[in-house]
Protein backbone atom coordinates (compact mmCIF):
# COMPACT_ATOMS: atom_id res chain seq x y z
CA UNK A 1 0.00 0.00 0.00
CA UNK A 2 1.17 3.68 -0.98
CA UNK A 3 0.26 7.01 0.51
CA UNK A 4 -0.82 9.73 -1.94
CA UNK A 5 2.67 10.66 -3.33
CA UNK A 6 3.33 6.64 -4.17
CA UNK A 7 5.40 6.39 -1.15
CA UNK A 8 5.05 2.42 -0.09
CA UNK A 9 3.93 2.60 3.83
CA UNK A 10 2.73 -1.47 3.76
CA UNK A 11 3.90 -4.40 2.33
CA UNK A 12 2.66 -8.02 3.30
CA UNK A 13 5.65 -9.62 2.86
CA UNK A 14 8.97 -10.12 5.35
CA UNK A 15 11.29 -7.88 5.91
CA UNK A 16 8.25 -5.84 5.00
CA UNK A 17 10.27 -2.87 3.29
CA UNK A 18 8.61 0.75 3.46
CA UNK A 19 9.28 4.44 2.42
CA UNK A 20 10.52 3.63 -1.44
CA UNK A 21 8.49 5.80 -3.83
CA UNK A 22 6.91 4.04 -6.74
CA UNK A 23 5.53 6.95 -8.33
CA UNK A 24 7.87 6.25 -11.66
CA UNK A 25 6.33 2.95 -12.01
CA UNK A 26 2.99 2.77 -14.18
CA UNK A 27 0.34 0.79 -11.83
CA UNK A 28 1.07 2.93 -8.66
CA UNK A 29 1.53 6.22 -11.15
CA UNK A 30 -2.08 5.69 -12.43
CA UNK A 31 -3.77 3.91 -9.59
CA UNK A 32 -2.69 7.54 -8.19
CA UNK A 33 -5.01 8.97 -10.97
CA UNK A 34 -8.04 7.39 -10.39
CA UNK A 35 -7.33 4.12 -12.94
CA UNK A 36 -7.69 0.43 -12.10
CA UNK A 37 -5.39 -1.19 -13.79
CA UNK A 38 -3.60 -4.51 -14.40
CA UNK A 39 -0.93 -5.96 -16.71
CA UNK A 40 2.37 -7.24 -17.38
CA UNK A 41 5.57 -5.95 -15.66
CA UNK A 42 9.66 -6.63 -15.66
CA UNK A 43 11.11 -6.10 -12.69
CA UNK A 44 14.45 -5.67 -11.74
CA UNK A 45 16.20 -7.28 -9.00
CA UNK A 46 16.51 -4.14 -6.46
CA UNK A 47 12.54 -4.16 -6.80
CA UNK A 48 12.15 -7.66 -6.40
CA UNK A 49 14.51 -7.17 -3.27
CA UNK A 50 12.66 -4.80 -1.48
CA UNK A 51 9.04 -6.63 -2.10
CA UNK A 52 10.21 -9.03 -0.18
CA UNK A 53 10.46 -13.30 0.35
CA UNK A 54 12.21 -15.07 -2.12
CA UNK A 55 11.72 -13.27 -4.84
CA UNK A 56 14.88 -12.15 -5.99
CA UNK A 57 15.94 -15.46 -5.68
CA UNK A 58 12.99 -17.12 -7.90
CA UNK A 59 13.72 -14.57 -10.56
CA UNK A 60 17.34 -15.52 -11.65
CA UNK A 61 17.95 -17.50 -14.02
CA UNK A 62 21.05 -19.20 -15.85
CA UNK A 63 20.51 -19.17 -19.41
CA UNK A 64 20.73 -23.03 -21.68
CA UNK A 65 22.79 -23.34 -24.35
CA UNK A 66 19.31 -23.93 -27.73
CA UNK A 67 19.79 -24.96 -30.62
CA UNK A 68 18.25 -22.95 -33.31
CA UNK A 69 18.58 -19.64 -30.93
CA UNK A 70 20.06 -16.67 -31.65
CA UNK A 71 23.31 -15.68 -29.79
CA UNK A 72 22.73 -12.98 -26.62
CA UNK A 73 25.70 -11.06 -25.28
CA UNK A 74 24.59 -11.93 -21.63
CA UNK A 75 24.93 -15.39 -19.80
CA UNK A 76 22.13 -15.07 -17.06
CA UNK A 77 18.94 -12.93 -16.55
CA UNK A 78 18.28 -11.43 -12.70
CA UNK A 79 14.97 -9.30 -13.83
CA UNK A 80 11.68 -10.98 -13.29
CA UNK A 81 8.38 -10.86 -14.90
CA UNK A 82 5.00 -10.38 -12.85
CA UNK A 83 1.48 -10.13 -13.39
CA UNK A 84 0.32 -7.08 -11.49
CA UNK A 85 -3.16 -5.01 -10.41
CA UNK A 86 -3.74 -1.82 -8.82
CA UNK A 87 -6.49 0.92 -7.29
CA UNK A 88 -6.82 3.46 -6.07
CA UNK A 89 -7.77 3.60 -2.15
CA UNK A 90 -10.92 6.67 -1.41
CA UNK A 91 -11.94 8.45 1.06
CA UNK A 92 -15.61 8.46 2.07
CA UNK A 93 -15.63 12.14 -0.21
CA UNK A 94 -13.60 9.92 -3.23
CA UNK A 95 -11.11 11.71 -2.72
CA UNK A 96 -7.53 9.28 -3.78
CA UNK A 97 -5.66 8.66 -0.25
CA UNK A 98 -3.25 5.93 -1.86
CA UNK A 99 -2.78 2.91 -3.89
CA UNK A 100 -3.20 -0.60 -3.51
CA UNK A 101 -1.49 -3.18 -5.67
CA UNK A 102 -0.25 -6.85 -5.81
CA UNK A 103 1.88 -8.83 -8.06
CA UNK A 104 2.42 -12.55 -8.74
CA UNK A 105 6.21 -13.55 -10.08
CA UNK A 106 5.96 -15.78 -13.17
CA UNK A 107 9.54 -17.22 -12.85
CA UNK A 108 9.40 -20.63 -12.20
CA UNK A 109 5.59 -20.11 -11.66
CA UNK A 110 4.88 -24.42 -11.95
CA UNK A 111 1.37 -24.36 -10.48
CA UNK A 112 0.38 -21.36 -12.87
CA UNK A 113 1.74 -23.22 -16.27
CA UNK A 114 0.75 -26.29 -15.63
CA UNK A 115 -2.93 -25.22 -13.97
CA UNK A 116 -3.23 -23.49 -17.86
CA UNK A 117 -2.09 -26.80 -19.60
CA UNK A 118 -4.79 -28.87 -17.34
CA UNK A 119 -7.20 -26.60 -18.33
CA UNK A 120 -6.39 -26.19 -21.67
CA UNK A 121 -5.55 -30.34 -22.77
CA UNK A 122 -7.35 -31.38 -20.02
CA UNK A 123 -3.95 -33.54 -18.93
CA UNK A 124 -4.15 -35.72 -22.13
CA UNK A 125 -0.53 -37.27 -22.86
CA UNK A 126 0.86 -38.95 -26.20
CA UNK A 127 3.09 -42.28 -25.92
CA UNK A 128 3.38 -41.29 -22.46
CA UNK A 129 3.81 -37.53 -22.91
CA UNK A 130 1.66 -34.81 -22.46
CA UNK A 131 0.00 -33.73 -25.25
CA UNK A 132 0.28 -29.75 -24.96
CA UNK A 133 2.36 -27.55 -22.93
CA UNK A 134 2.38 -24.09 -21.83
CA UNK A 135 5.44 -21.31 -21.62
CA UNK A 136 6.14 -17.85 -19.99
CA UNK A 137 9.27 -15.83 -21.89
CA UNK A 138 10.86 -13.13 -20.37
CA UNK A 139 12.19 -11.69 -23.76
CA UNK A 140 13.40 -14.66 -25.30
CA UNK A 141 13.79 -16.98 -22.11
CA UNK A 142 11.72 -19.79 -20.91
CA UNK A 143 10.76 -18.45 -17.29
CA UNK A 144 8.41 -20.83 -16.31
CA UNK A 145 7.23 -23.53 -18.73
CA UNK A 146 6.21 -27.55 -18.54
CA UNK A 147 8.32 -28.21 -21.59
CA UNK A 148 10.56 -30.81 -20.31
CA UNK A 149 14.04 -31.29 -21.32
CA UNK A 150 15.71 -35.03 -22.81
CA UNK A 151 16.77 -35.34 -19.11
CA UNK A 152 13.25 -34.86 -18.06
CA UNK A 153 13.98 -31.33 -15.74
CA UNK A 154 11.61 -28.34 -17.51
CA UNK A 155 13.29 -26.66 -19.54
CA UNK A 156 13.59 -23.12 -17.57
CA UNK A 157 16.44 -20.88 -19.62
CA UNK A 158 15.92 -22.56 -22.49
CA UNK A 159 15.40 -19.63 -25.19
CA UNK A 160 13.25 -19.56 -28.30
CA UNK A 161 14.41 -20.08 -32.48
CA UNK A 162 15.94 -17.53 -34.06
CA UNK A 163 13.14 -17.74 -36.18
CA UNK A 164 10.39 -16.96 -33.50
CA UNK A 165 12.48 -14.12 -32.36
CA UNK A 166 12.43 -12.10 -35.05
CA UNK A 167 8.72 -12.39 -35.99
CA UNK A 168 7.37 -12.23 -32.67
CA UNK A 169 9.95 -9.99 -30.49
CA UNK A 170 11.21 -7.90 -33.25
CA UNK A 171 8.46 -7.33 -35.50
CA UNK A 172 5.58 -7.85 -32.70
CA UNK A 173 3.53 -10.34 -34.85
CA UNK A 174 2.22 -13.68 -33.63
CA UNK A 175 3.82 -16.87 -34.73
CA UNK A 176 1.68 -19.65 -35.77
CA UNK A 177 3.21 -22.81 -37.59
CA UNK A 178 5.22 -26.09 -37.02
CA UNK A 179 8.45 -25.05 -34.22
CA UNK A 180 11.13 -26.50 -33.26
CA UNK A 181 10.58 -26.10 -29.03
CA UNK A 182 13.80 -27.11 -27.18
CA UNK A 183 13.84 -30.68 -28.13
CA UNK A 184 11.24 -32.26 -30.61
CA UNK A 185 8.72 -30.61 -33.26
CA UNK A 186 5.30 -28.86 -31.95
CA UNK A 187 2.32 -27.41 -33.77
CA UNK A 188 3.13 -23.88 -32.10
CA UNK A 189 1.17 -20.51 -31.68
CA UNK A 190 3.52 -17.70 -29.84
CA UNK A 191 1.92 -14.27 -29.16
CA UNK A 192 3.68 -11.27 -27.79
CA UNK A 193 3.50 -10.42 -24.02
CA UNK A 194 3.01 -6.26 -23.48
CA UNK A 195 3.56 -3.79 -20.86
CA UNK A 196 1.21 -1.21 -19.95
CA UNK A 197 3.29 1.39 -22.22
CA UNK A 198 2.64 -1.42 -25.20
CA UNK A 199 6.00 -2.33 -25.27
CA UNK A 200 6.87 -6.12 -26.00
CA UNK A 201 8.76 -7.98 -22.99
CA UNK A 202 7.98 -11.27 -23.67
CA UNK A 203 5.80 -14.48 -25.03
CA UNK A 204 2.96 -16.75 -24.42
CA UNK A 205 3.30 -19.83 -25.71
CA UNK A 206 1.05 -22.56 -26.20
CA UNK A 207 1.98 -26.34 -27.71
CA UNK A 208 0.36 -29.05 -29.15
CA UNK A 209 3.14 -32.21 -29.97
CA UNK A 210 3.46 -32.95 -33.73
CA UNK A 211 4.22 -36.57 -33.58
CA UNK A 212 0.64 -37.39 -32.66
CA UNK A 213 -0.47 -35.56 -36.06
CA UNK A 214 2.58 -36.93 -37.83
CA UNK A 215 1.52 -40.55 -36.80
CA UNK A 216 -2.07 -39.81 -37.96
CA UNK A 217 -0.95 -38.54 -41.25
CA UNK A 218 1.36 -41.58 -41.99
CA UNK A 219 -1.54 -43.91 -41.04
CA UNK A 220 -3.62 -42.37 -43.79
CA UNK A 221 -0.75 -42.32 -46.26
CA UNK A 222 -1.07 -46.15 -45.56
CA UNK A 223 -4.32 -46.38 -45.79
CA UNK A 224 -4.90 -44.27 -49.07
CA UNK A 225 -1.61 -46.38 -50.66
CA UNK A 226 -3.67 -49.84 -49.70
CA UNK A 227 -6.63 -48.33 -51.46
CA UNK A 228 -4.45 -46.91 -54.38
CA UNK A 229 -2.80 -50.71 -54.71
CA UNK A 230 -5.95 -52.66 -54.63
CA UNK A 231 -7.68 -50.24 -57.48
CA UNK A 232 -4.61 -50.45 -59.21
CA UNK A 233 -4.52 -54.47 -59.25
CA UNK A 234 -8.10 -54.01 -60.25
CA UNK A 235 -7.10 -51.70 -63.31
CA UNK A 236 -5.07 -53.80 -64.43
CA UNK A 237 -6.94 -57.12 -64.53
CA UNK A 238 -9.38 -55.28 -66.27
CA UNK A 239 -6.94 -53.69 -68.79
CA UNK A 240 -5.55 -56.90 -69.01
CA UNK A 241 -8.84 -58.05 -70.63
CA UNK A 242 -8.82 -54.79 -72.85
CA UNK A 243 -5.09 -55.12 -74.16
CA UNK A 244 -5.26 -58.63 -75.18
CA UNK A 245 -8.62 -57.99 -77.66
CA UNK A 246 -6.73 -54.99 -78.97
CA UNK A 247 -3.31 -56.03 -79.60
CA UNK A 248 -3.72 -57.83 -82.75
CA UNK A 249 -5.24 -54.89 -84.25
CA UNK A 250 -2.74 -52.18 -82.25
CA UNK A 251 0.06 -54.65 -83.55
CA UNK A 252 -1.62 -54.49 -87.59
CA UNK A 253 -0.92 -50.71 -87.14
CA UNK A 254 2.68 -50.33 -85.56
CA UNK A 255 3.69 -52.58 -88.95
CA UNK A 256 1.94 -50.51 -91.03
CA UNK A 257 3.67 -47.87 -89.42
CA UNK A 258 6.64 -48.80 -89.80
CA UNK A 259 6.03 -49.06 -93.48
CA UNK A 260 5.05 -45.66 -94.09
CA UNK A 261 8.27 -44.87 -91.88
CA UNK A 262 10.42 -46.64 -94.36
CA UNK A 263 8.58 -45.05 -97.44
CA UNK A 264 5.37 -47.58 -98.29
CA UNK A 265 2.42 -45.17 -98.50
CA UNK A 266 0.38 -47.66 -100.70
CA UNK A 267 -0.63 -50.15 -98.14
CA UNK A 268 -3.93 -50.52 -96.18
CA UNK A 269 -4.54 -51.85 -92.71
CA UNK A 270 -7.45 -54.32 -92.53
CA UNK A 271 -10.36 -53.23 -89.89
CA UNK A 272 -11.41 -55.21 -86.86
CA UNK A 273 -14.88 -56.53 -86.88
CA UNK A 274 -15.76 -54.58 -83.49
CA UNK A 275 -17.43 -51.80 -83.59
CA UNK A 276 -15.49 -49.43 -80.83
CA UNK A 277 -12.42 -47.27 -80.49
CA UNK A 278 -9.75 -49.63 -82.29
CA UNK A 279 -12.17 -49.61 -85.41
CA UNK A 280 -12.37 -45.65 -85.65
CA UNK A 281 -8.47 -45.37 -85.31
CA UNK A 282 -7.99 -48.24 -88.04
CA UNK A 283 -10.12 -45.95 -90.08
CA UNK A 284 -8.34 -42.95 -89.66
CA UNK A 285 -4.90 -44.51 -89.93
CA UNK A 286 -5.88 -45.61 -93.22
CA UNK A 287 -7.30 -41.66 -94.23
CA UNK A 288 -3.95 -40.42 -93.01
CA UNK A 289 -1.87 -43.00 -95.18
CA UNK A 290 -4.03 -41.96 -98.05
CA UNK A 291 -3.24 -38.61 -97.49
CA UNK A 292 0.48 -39.04 -96.80
CA UNK A 293 0.32 -40.50 -100.04
CA UNK A 294 -1.29 -37.79 -102.18
CA UNK A 295 0.69 -35.52 -100.51
CA UNK A 296 4.37 -37.11 -101.39
CA UNK A 297 3.02 -37.52 -105.01
CA UNK A 298 2.26 -33.79 -104.71
CA UNK A 299 5.67 -32.91 -103.27
CA UNK A 300 7.82 -35.76 -105.80
CA UNK A 301 6.36 -33.21 -108.46
CA UNK A 302 6.56 -30.07 -107.15
CA UNK A 303 10.45 -31.08 -106.60
CA UNK A 304 10.69 -31.99 -110.13
CA UNK A 305 9.45 -28.55 -111.27
CA UNK A 306 11.55 -26.87 -109.00
CA UNK A 307 14.73 -28.60 -109.95
CA UNK A 308 13.99 -27.31 -113.51
CA UNK A 309 13.02 -23.37 -112.24
CA UNK A 310 16.60 -23.62 -110.68
CA UNK A 311 18.65 -25.08 -113.60
CA UNK A 312 17.03 -22.42 -115.49
CA UNK A 313 17.68 -19.45 -112.82
CA UNK A 314 21.10 -20.52 -112.26
CA UNK A 315 22.03 -20.08 -116.21
CA UNK A 316 19.76 -16.75 -116.20
CA UNK A 317 22.09 -15.47 -113.20
CA UNK A 318 25.00 -16.78 -114.81
CA UNK A 319 24.27 -14.79 -117.64
CA UNK A 320 23.12 -11.63 -115.84
CA UNK A 321 26.73 -11.70 -114.28
CA UNK A 322 28.49 -12.75 -117.41
CA UNK A 323 27.13 -9.81 -119.36
CA UNK A 324 27.60 -7.39 -116.43
CA UNK A 325 31.20 -7.78 -116.29
CA UNK A 326 31.57 -7.94 -119.56
CA UNK A 327 29.69 -4.29 -120.35
CA UNK A 328 31.27 -2.89 -117.42
CA UNK A 329 34.95 -3.76 -118.68
CA UNK A 330 34.13 -2.07 -121.99
CA UNK A 331 32.64 0.39 -120.25
CA UNK A 332 35.01 1.61 -118.21
CA UNK A 333 37.92 1.34 -120.78
CA UNK A 334 36.28 3.55 -123.54
CA UNK A 335 34.80 6.21 -120.48
CA UNK A 336 38.51 6.05 -119.18
CA UNK A 337 39.40 7.37 -122.80
CA UNK A 338 36.67 9.96 -122.69
CA UNK A 339 37.49 11.03 -119.14
CA UNK A 340 41.46 11.27 -120.25
CA UNK A 341 40.52 13.52 -122.90
CA UNK A 342 37.64 15.92 -121.27
CA UNK A 343 40.35 16.19 -118.55
CA UNK A 344 43.03 16.97 -121.39
CA UNK A 345 40.25 19.89 -122.80
CA UNK A 346 39.77 21.31 -119.31
CA UNK A 347 43.48 21.44 -118.78
CA UNK A 348 43.89 23.52 -121.92
CA UNK A 349 46.08 20.82 -123.59
CA UNK A 350 44.32 21.05 -126.87
CA UNK A 351 44.24 24.99 -126.62
CA UNK A 352 42.51 27.96 -124.95
CA UNK A 353 39.00 27.75 -124.60
CA UNK A 354 36.34 30.73 -123.97
CA UNK A 355 34.29 30.62 -120.55
CA UNK A 356 31.29 28.37 -122.02
CA UNK A 357 33.49 25.93 -123.57
CA UNK A 358 35.28 25.26 -120.24
CA UNK A 359 32.30 25.14 -118.18
CA UNK A 360 30.75 22.87 -121.00
CA UNK A 361 34.08 20.46 -120.68
CA UNK A 362 34.14 20.59 -116.74
CA UNK A 363 30.64 19.13 -116.63
CA UNK A 364 31.51 16.78 -119.75
CA UNK A 365 34.48 15.80 -117.39
CA UNK A 366 32.31 15.48 -114.35
CA UNK A 367 29.33 12.97 -115.77
CA UNK A 368 32.01 10.80 -117.18
CA UNK A 369 33.61 10.70 -113.84
CA UNK A 370 30.60 9.58 -112.41
CA UNK A 371 29.80 7.05 -115.36
CA UNK A 372 33.45 6.05 -114.76
CA UNK A 373 32.79 5.33 -111.07
CA UNK A 374 29.47 4.04 -111.74
CA UNK A 375 30.83 1.37 -114.49
CA UNK A 376 33.87 0.53 -112.05
CA UNK A 377 31.34 -0.01 -109.10
CA UNK A 378 29.29 -3.06 -111.35
CA UNK A 379 32.12 -4.25 -112.08
CA UNK A 380 33.19 -4.75 -109.00
CA UNK A 381 30.08 -6.07 -108.18
CA UNK A 382 30.57 -8.62 -110.86
CA UNK A 383 33.72 -9.95 -109.45
CA UNK A 384 31.93 -10.15 -105.58
CA UNK A 385 28.71 -12.07 -107.31
CA UNK A 386 30.82 -15.01 -109.19
CA UNK A 387 33.17 -15.10 -106.31
CA UNK A 388 36.02 -13.82 -108.79
CA UNK A 389 37.20 -10.69 -105.68
CA UNK A 390 40.46 -12.53 -104.82
CA UNK A 391 42.45 -11.24 -102.28
CA UNK A 392 46.05 -10.92 -102.50
CA UNK A 393 48.16 -9.47 -99.60
CA UNK A 394 51.47 -8.03 -99.76
CA UNK A 395 53.22 -5.17 -97.32
CA UNK A 396 52.47 -1.60 -98.89
CA UNK A 397 52.88 1.82 -97.69
CA UNK A 398 49.79 3.69 -96.78
CA UNK A 399 50.63 6.71 -97.58
CA UNK A 400 52.72 6.68 -100.42
CA UNK A 401 50.90 4.07 -102.06
CA UNK A 402 47.04 4.64 -101.26
CA UNK A 403 46.32 7.87 -99.48
CA UNK A 404 48.41 10.06 -101.11
CA UNK A 405 47.46 9.41 -104.74
CA UNK A 406 44.31 9.60 -103.94
CA UNK A 407 44.16 13.06 -102.15
CA UNK A 408 45.50 14.25 -104.91
CA UNK A 409 43.44 12.85 -107.31
CA UNK A 410 40.59 14.52 -105.25
CA UNK A 411 42.07 18.05 -104.80
CA UNK A 412 40.37 19.68 -107.13
CA UNK A 413 36.80 18.68 -105.62
CA UNK A 414 37.68 19.56 -102.04
CA UNK A 415 39.44 22.65 -103.46
CA UNK A 416 36.00 23.95 -105.78
CA UNK A 417 33.83 22.68 -102.09
CA UNK A 418 36.79 24.88 -100.00
CA UNK A 419 36.82 21.48 -97.63
CA UNK A 420 40.08 21.22 -95.00
CA UNK A 421 41.11 17.42 -94.84
CA UNK A 422 42.76 16.70 -91.53
CA UNK A 423 45.15 13.35 -92.29
CA UNK A 424 46.37 12.13 -89.02
CA UNK A 425 47.66 8.69 -90.07
CA UNK A 426 51.58 8.03 -89.09
CA UNK A 427 54.04 9.41 -91.37
CA UNK A 428 54.97 5.73 -91.88
CA UNK A 429 52.39 3.00 -91.60
CA UNK A 430 53.08 -0.35 -93.28
CA UNK A 431 50.24 -3.53 -93.25
CA UNK A 432 49.57 -6.53 -95.26
CA UNK A 433 46.74 -6.16 -97.29
CA UNK A 434 45.69 -5.73 -101.31
CA UNK A 435 46.94 -2.16 -102.69
CA UNK A 436 44.27 -2.39 -105.48
CA UNK A 437 41.12 -3.51 -102.83
CA UNK A 438 42.39 -1.09 -100.37
CA UNK A 439 42.74 1.51 -102.77
CA UNK A 440 39.09 1.15 -103.84
CA UNK A 441 37.52 1.34 -100.05
CA UNK A 442 39.14 4.82 -99.01
CA UNK A 443 38.18 5.96 -102.69
CA UNK A 444 34.82 5.15 -101.86
CA UNK A 445 35.13 6.49 -98.60
CA UNK A 446 36.64 9.70 -99.62
CA UNK A 447 34.38 10.12 -102.58
CA UNK A 448 31.63 10.10 -100.08
CA UNK A 449 33.16 12.64 -97.64
CA UNK A 450 33.73 15.23 -100.50
CA UNK A 451 30.58 14.25 -102.45
CA UNK A 452 28.20 14.66 -99.40
CA UNK A 453 29.86 17.08 -97.28
CA UNK A 454 29.12 20.85 -96.64
CA UNK A 455 30.65 23.40 -98.39
CA UNK A 456 34.35 24.41 -96.66
CA UNK A 457 33.20 21.43 -93.92
CA UNK A 458 36.14 19.46 -92.66
CA UNK A 459 37.70 15.81 -93.29
CA UNK A 460 39.11 13.96 -91.38
CA UNK A 461 41.79 10.64 -91.86
CA UNK A 462 42.11 8.98 -88.24
CA UNK A 463 43.79 6.05 -87.20
CA UNK A 464 44.71 3.84 -83.94
CA UNK A 465 46.33 0.60 -83.16
CA UNK A 466 43.38 -0.98 -80.63
CA UNK A 467 43.66 -4.80 -79.37
CA UNK A 468 45.87 -5.92 -82.44
CA UNK A 469 43.66 -4.53 -85.25
CA UNK A 470 44.48 -1.23 -87.50
CA UNK A 471 41.72 0.93 -86.98
CA UNK A 472 41.04 3.71 -89.48
CA UNK A 473 39.23 6.32 -89.58
CA UNK A 474 37.08 8.58 -92.21
CA UNK A 475 34.65 11.63 -91.15
CA UNK A 476 33.54 14.06 -93.09
CA UNK A 477 30.97 17.24 -91.84
CA UNK A 478 27.39 17.39 -93.40
CA UNK A 479 24.29 16.26 -93.44
CA UNK A 480 24.66 12.57 -91.76
CA UNK A 481 21.84 10.08 -91.50
CA UNK A 482 19.24 8.91 -89.32
CA UNK A 483 19.80 6.11 -87.09
CA UNK A 484 17.14 3.85 -89.56
CA UNK A 485 19.25 4.92 -92.49
CA UNK A 486 22.71 4.11 -90.74
CA UNK A 487 21.70 0.49 -90.19
CA UNK A 488 20.78 0.10 -93.86
CA UNK A 489 23.61 1.90 -95.11
CA UNK A 490 26.04 -1.10 -96.23
CA UNK A 491 23.09 -3.03 -98.46
CA UNK A 492 22.75 -3.28 -102.01
CA UNK A 493 21.60 -0.64 -104.07
CA UNK A 494 20.88 1.77 -100.88
CA UNK A 495 20.20 5.58 -101.84
CA UNK A 496 18.03 7.60 -98.85
CA UNK A 497 17.24 11.34 -100.26
CA UNK A 498 17.05 13.39 -102.98
CA UNK A 499 20.63 14.72 -102.95
CA UNK A 500 22.09 11.25 -103.37
CA UNK A 501 19.33 10.28 -105.96
CA UNK A 502 20.65 13.79 -108.10
CA UNK A 503 24.24 12.39 -107.48
CA UNK A 504 22.91 9.36 -109.83
CA UNK A 505 25.26 7.18 -107.22
CA UNK A 506 24.64 3.48 -107.88
CA UNK A 507 24.08 2.70 -104.22
CA UNK A 508 26.53 -0.19 -104.43
CA UNK A 509 29.92 1.86 -103.13
CA UNK A 510 29.32 1.22 -99.47
CA UNK A 511 28.01 -2.54 -100.18
CA UNK A 512 31.82 -3.32 -102.47
CA UNK A 513 33.60 -1.81 -99.57
CA UNK A 514 31.96 -3.50 -96.57
CA UNK A 515 33.15 -7.20 -99.13
CA UNK A 516 36.50 -6.04 -99.38
CA UNK A 517 37.15 -5.28 -95.92
CA UNK A 518 35.43 -8.60 -94.82
CA UNK A 519 37.65 -10.36 -97.33
CA UNK A 520 40.78 -8.55 -95.42
CA UNK A 521 39.16 -10.19 -92.28
CA UNK A 522 38.36 -6.81 -90.48
CA UNK A 523 34.92 -5.10 -90.20
CA UNK A 524 33.45 -1.81 -90.77
CA UNK A 525 30.46 0.37 -89.10
CA UNK A 526 29.39 3.93 -89.48
CA UNK A 527 27.87 6.60 -87.15
CA UNK A 528 25.97 9.82 -87.47
CA UNK A 529 24.49 12.55 -85.97
CA UNK A 530 22.15 13.72 -88.26
CA UNK A 531 22.95 17.15 -89.70
CA UNK A 532 25.79 17.59 -88.34
CA UNK A 533 28.25 14.48 -89.25
CA UNK A 534 28.92 11.00 -90.24
CA UNK A 535 32.44 9.17 -89.94
CA UNK A 536 33.11 5.38 -91.00
CA UNK A 537 35.16 3.18 -89.06
CA UNK A 538 36.87 0.24 -90.24
CA UNK A 539 39.51 -2.54 -89.05
CA UNK A 540 42.05 -4.88 -90.79
CA UNK A 541 43.92 -7.28 -88.35
CA UNK A 542 47.63 -5.91 -87.64
CA UNK A 543 50.83 -7.92 -88.80
CA UNK A 544 54.03 -7.83 -87.40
Amino acid sequence: MTDSKGRVILRTVSPYHTGDYLTNGPFVSRALRGETVSGFSVLGARRLQAEGGNLEESAFIVFKSTPKAKPRAKDSESAGMCLVAAAPIRDEQGNIMGALYAGILLNRNYELVDRIRSMVFEDKQYNGRHLGTVTFFQWDTRIATNVTTQAGNRAIGTRVSAEVYDQVLENDRSFYDRAFVVNDWYISAYDPIHNLEGETIGILYVGVLAQKYEDLKMSLWKLYGVMCLVLSLFVLGVGGIFSARMTGSVRRLADAAAKIEAGDFYMQVPEPSQNDEVRDLTRSFNAMADSLREREEKIQAANKELARTNDSLQRLNASYLDMLGFVSHELKNTLGVIYTSARALEQGFAGELTSSQETLTKNISRSIHTAVVMTRNYLDLSRIEKGELKVETREIELINDVIAPLLEELRPAIEQKRMQVANRLPESLYLMADPELIRIVFKNLLDNAVQYGRQEGRIRIGYKLAENLHEFEVYNEGKGLRPGEVEKLFGKFVRFDRERQSSRSTGLGLFITREIIRRHGGSIRAESEPGCWIRFVFTLPWTN
